[in-house]
């Protein structure tokens, strides 16, 4: 007792003041067997405001022995007697507490544990250079970048597992950068006097795919990498890991210079009674987990095994619901999923695993000139990390998720990813030599503001031998390119000016690329992209008409940019009274933006106006979207009845059609639209907005800088009482002065 309370004075020292109330969470695996008398392992996470050393401190005051600080977890894996946990369940140095794993070993297919007979099955036969090795490699495209001497050089991979035969002479003659053995604390990752025979053996057979050499019978394709060994698992007691040796192995790697890890580890159930539940496999929880994740941070991709426990739902492992980690499944040699492998996804709906690789009758070395057909996600693992290793190579600067990224973008079930294979096997020639694809880079989705745009794209740091890249750009209107705009062969550059401008309106681009070494990809379709009017009119030209007093107006208008040659634009302007085809201005070959009429207009009649647009050979129309009228402010000579416009309606996008009539002398007036039989369909005049009678004047017209008609006399082609007349031929009767005038209207009815 009196220990116990010495140890929890000494825990109150240096305790910032205001973690004084706090306790960690701890977990509830632990409360169940503390009362015994006996000692567990344990995480305990660090509060951010507390130091690492200083935490360690107080777990050796409270009387447990630490194994490991994890500087990347701030946490701390120590042997805690139960009374030690007692006290250090209450200091609030800590924020969470939880059983270190002490792995069970799980159900494994077929010859994927090490430990049983270990026959050669992988005679001299097949390829000439890999032997029976020969078909992961065939089936992730990895010959096309072996064959060329691409062999890992440059690359600085990190294996974990149950130790690795150094001495044995298939892997004569690579480079080892680093080994450590994490479970017996020294430099030796082989076999030991105190180990467990055999222990080295699946570490021996995953390293094999990257390194190993057998003649004829079996050849690693990363031998030129450089290969840091950690020995992470302690098999002696049937198969008992330690997750602390794995965080500590990870940040041993990154300590030394590491771009890869190749892990074919996995933790879920282990046989202190702790487990992780499958609502905590979300990427967040388990310590190996987060520090996969804290990995790619710190510019180091990890692969590692998805799981032998297919094919249920959701029967990954950790780490491999990592997000930024790589969890590889397995298949056979005709890209079935195995059965035995894991299926996710992830507590949080992600898709794992992220890819499938060959996992069944894979050979690799375990022992001297011994080579045996395995089965696992173990063997699946490190083939895809060394088709990594390839692609890191001749594409250096790509970082965790690009590579990740780049592997996805050429796999086989890219196009709909699962939680089965993930996206599938990945390509590695493809991954090496397009492996940010094609990228569009401009024009983008939107208006442009030319229409001879620059189409440009990238492809990345090709390697040598892909260059040169053949590109075939199309240009089209829709997204099938049936019709294609523009469709031509680029062989020097990564972009394209057209020699012609576009015409208005939407259009889609893509580009499909060739390398000289055959390979090929092609871009996402970019689009749509709208090419504006070659010019826009900014004067005389709005929806509902407008009217002027200026009977020899300006017109105005603005153009996008355009290239020359074909540019720059000329302009022909015309001007048309409403409804006919010959017009009353013409003026061709201008050049500005602006023109003022050297003659008159017509007054009270109503005009449009448009541009033709020139740009080299091409042309491209321009229309007013409405009329404009001159007034003309005088009295009228002859009481008049204006022809309705538009005329049929509704027509142009106008519903309704204005009604013009001129009165000479004030007096009585009535305006009513007819059917063809006489009878009244619809009273104008007198009404509720005009009297019976009329001043002398012109009527129908809007004022100076409105629209061109007068709302109050516009029909819609509705009678008196609100209801839709059917389409047919309408008279407009106008009485005034003693006379009768009649003119026609064309009604075309409504959708």
């Amino acid at each position: 007792m009196r220990g116990r309370l010495r140890a929890a004075v000494l825990l109150g020292l240096f305790l910032p003041a205001g973690l004084a109330a706090q306790r960690p969470s701890v977990s509830p695996v632990l409360p169940r067997v503390w009362d015994r008398d006996t000692t567990l392992t344990v995480w305990l996470f660090v509060r951010p405001a507390a130091g690492l050393e200083q935490a360690a401190q107080r777990v050796a005051a409270a009387g447990a022995r630490v194994r490991v600080r994890s500087r990347w977890l701030h946490a701390i894996s120590a042997d805690a007697p139960t009374p030690a946990l007692h006290v250090l369940a209450r200091d609030a140095a800590f924020q969470r507490l939880q059983p270190l794993g002490r792995f069970r070993a799980p159900r494994v297919p077929a010859d994927a544990s090490l430990l049983g007979a270990l026959a050669d099955t992988c005679p001299v036969g097949g390829d000439p250079v890999y032997g029976p090795s020969e078909m992961p490699y065939r089936q992730l495209n990895i010959r096309a970048l072996s064959d060329r001497g691409v062999d890992g050089a440059g690359v600085r991979v990190a294996l974990l597992d149950t130790g690795f035969d150094t001495a044995n002479p298939a892997f004569a003659g690579v480079t080892i950068t680093a080994q450590r053995d994490f479970v017996f604390g020294d430099s030796v990752v082989r076999d030991e006097a105190n180990d467990q025979a055999g222990a080295q053996l699946h570490g021996t057979a995953t390293w094999s795919l990257f390194a190993a050499d057998v003649p004829e019978r079996l050849r690693g394709i990363a031998r030129g990498a450089t290969f840091l060994l950690a020995k992470t698992e302690d098999v002696r007691r049937e198969v008992r890991v330690e997750e602390d040796q794995y965080v500590a192995a990870l940040e041993w790697a990154d300590s030394i210079g590491v771009d890869l890890v190749s892990s074919s580890l996995g933790y879920l159930q282990f046989d202190n009674g702790f487990r992780y539940t499958p609502s905590e496999l979300n990427g967040d929880v388990a310590v190996t987990t987060v520090a996969a994740d804290l990995a790619a941070q710190r510019g180091i991709l990890v692969l590692t095994a998805a799981g032998n426990s297919g094919p249920g739902f959701r029967t990954l492992g950790t780490p491999a619901d990592a997000d930024s980690g790589l969890a590889i499944g397995a298949e056979d040699s005709l890209g079935n999923v195995a059965g035995f492998s894991s299926r996710g996804p992830t507590a949080d709906g992600r898709l794992k695993p992220d890819f499938t690789a060959p996992g069944a009758d894979v050979c690799a070395v375990t022992g001297n000139n011994t080579v045996r057909r395995l089965n696992g996600t173990s063997f699946s693992t490190p083939i895809t990390a060394a088709a990594a290793t390839l692609v890191k190579q001749l594409q250096p600067t790509l970082g965790p998720i690009a590579l990740r990224d780049a592997l996805r973008r050429h796999a086989v079930n890219r196009a709909r990813p699962d939680s089965t294979r993930g996206w599938g096997r990945p390509d590695a020639v493809l991954s090496a030599v397009f492996p940010l694809g094609i990228v569009p880079v401009a024009p983008e989705s939107g208006t442009l503001a030319t229409v001879t745009p620059t189409f440009t794209w990238s492809a990345g740091d090709l390697p040598s031998f892909a260059r040169p890249v053949s590109y075939r750009l199309r240009v089209a209107r829709d997204t099938a390119f049936g019709a294609p705009l523009v469709d031509t062969i680029i062989t020097t550059d990564v972009t394209y000016d057209l020699p012609r401008a576009l015409k208005p309106g939407l259009l889609f681009w893509q580009v499909d690329g060739t390398a000289a070494s055959g390979q090929s990809a092609t871009s996402a379709v970019v689009g749509p992209v709208t090419v504006p009017e070659w010019a826009t009119l900014t004067s005389l030209s709005v929806p509902g008409g407008t009217t002027i007093g200026d009977s020899q107006p300006t017109f105005t208008w603005t153009s996008p940019a355009v290239a020359a040659p074909p540019g720059p634009f000329t302009y022909d302007l015309f001007v048309r009274r409403v409804s006919a085809v010959v017009p009353d201005i013409a003026v061709g070959g201008l050049t500005g933006t602006r023109y003022t009429l050297t003659q008159p207009l017509e007054r009270n009649v109503t005009y449009t106006w448009a541009l033709v647009v020139h740009a080299g050979a091409d042309t491209s129309e321009v229309r007013s979207v409405g009329t404009f009228l001159v007034l003309d402010p005088s009295l009228p000579a002859a009481t008049l009845l204006y022809q309705n416009f538009p005329n049929p309606f509704p027509s142009a996008g106008q519903d309704s059609t204005c009604l013009w009539f001129d009165i000479a002398v004030t007096g009585l007036v009535k305006l009513d639209i007819l059917d063809l039989r006489g009878n009244p369909v619809r009273r104008f005049i007198p009404g509720p907005q005009f009297p019976a009678i009329l001043s002398a004047g012109r009527y129908g017209r809007g004022g100076t800088g409105g629209p061109t008609c007068d709302p109050r006399l516009t029909w819609d082609g509705r009678a008196d009482d609100g209801r839709q007349v059917p389409p047919g031929v309408y008279l407009t009767r106008l009485q005034a002065g003693g006379a009768v005038v009649f003119k026609r209207i064309v009604f075309q009815g409504r959708n």
